[in-house]
């Protein structure tokens, strides 16, 4: 059986422009190529990464990666980067009501009490001069930031991996 339309889900996060650069491409596709790209194609869950390895018998088998919300310090000049994983990490937090973050070898938490905070959420960046409008001696984001020696952090959605 031929696969003769774009998986559901596919261009579900695309604006208009985009969508239709994806099925002009689609349209131009052979069939052995669409069927590929379907079999390929897995939108089973945003909590989780997979990987495949073939058994002794030539079957594939599928493991999770748990995803993690990981933290990097970024130069000032360089976190311009981080702005295609926003969509990605946008979706994460707000998928997920209790969420943290892990730094180095520590862990916090994501804080969306105040306006500032849920920029952070929303663009990815604790930016180095971040300041808890509360002036919570316990704010994650200041304390995340204590180690940065004046660098930002960018926050990333990745797979842990299998040791965690």
């Amino acid at each position: 059986m031929r696969t003769r339309s774009l998986p559901e889900g596919v261009t579900a996060t695309l604006s208009a422009p985009q969508r239709e650069t994806v099925e002009a491409w689609w349209a131009e596709l052979d069939d052995d190529a669409r069927d590929e790209f379907a079999r390929l194609w897995d939108a089973r869950s945003d909590d989780t990464a997979y990987y495949a390895t073939v058994d002794e018998r030539g079957r594939t088998e599928w493991h999770e990666l748990p995803i993690q919300l990981r933290a990097y310090f970024v130069d000032p000049e360089t976190h311009r980067e981080n702005a295609m994983w926003t969509r990605d990490l946008t979706e994460y937090i707000n998928s997920h009501e209790d969420v943290d973050f892990f730094l180095v070898h520590r862990t916090f938490h994501i804080c969306r009490a105040h306006a500032t905070a849920r920029e952070v959420a929303r663009t990815g960046v604790i930016p180095a001069d971040f300041a808890c409008p509360f002036a919570h001696a316990r704010c994650p984001f200041e304390r995340a930031l204590e180690g940065a020696n004046g660098r930002a952090i960018w926050l990333l959605p990745v797979p842990c991996s299998a040791r965690g």
